[in-house]
């Protein structure tokens, strides 16, 4: 692991794992922090259900996000949205005030945006899903070279028969709410093929 590590040029203790077993059962592992603070961990759970080389294909996964810079992106992707809704609100019409029979006021314009901004997050949300379903992509091609694209897929499919994830879905479905693409299309994408009897062949 700590090859891997290396190869990423992450600076980390090491690999570090989460007592996640004591709330539930399922199978997960996350790349987080900023600084001296960025971690690979690895949930209790993934470790007793995964063999060596799916482990380390997961591992490369989330090292891919590290290496492609995913959590900065994810920042400034949040930021851009704020500057938008608060440049949008901040700049609505005078005659919009006017019909609401409210004075344009500073106050005015924050409880219009605590009102309406789940409206504008909801229109711009399908926007974060596709960049986040695209660094998904990347974390996988990263994360099938670390270790084989075999290897991830196979534990691709152990996490989600374990944490009952349902592998297909419709396109609008996946456009609106998901953020990771489904079991189906990560195979896909790496050359492999998903039937009914969870059965992978290249």
């Amino acid at each position: 692991m700590k090859h891997f590590l290396k190869k990423a040029g992450l600076k980390s203790s090491g690999v570090f794992s989460l007592d996640a077993s004591k709330r539930d059962n399922r199978l997960n592992a996350y790349f987080g922090g900023l600084g001296s603070s960025k971690r690979v961990v690895l949930f209790d759970t993934l470790i007793a259900k995964l063999e060596k080389h799916e482990l380390l294909a997961v591992l490369g996964h989330e090292l891919g996000h590290f290496t492609h810079k995913d959590i900065l992106k994810n920042i400034a992707s949040s930021a851009l949205m704020l500057f938008l809704m608060f440049a949008l609100f901040g700049n609505l019409p005078v005659e919009l005030f006017d019909s609401l029979h409210v004075n344009k006021s500073a106050a005015s314009v924050m409880v219009l945006f605590l009102l309406l901004s789940p409206v504008v997050s909801f229109i711009l949300m399908p926007l974060f899903g596709l960049l986040s379903r695209y660094n998904e992509y990347r974390a996988d091609e990263y994360g099938s070279v670390c270790e084989s694209k075999e290897a991830l897929a196979s534990a691709l499919v152990k996490l989600a028969d374990e944490n009952k994830s349902f592998p297909f879905s419709h396109p609008l479905t996946i456009a609106l709410y998901f953020t990771h693409p489904p079991l189906t299309e990560r195979l896909k994408k790496l050359g492999m093929h998903f039937d009914e009897g969870e059965a992978l062949a290249h």
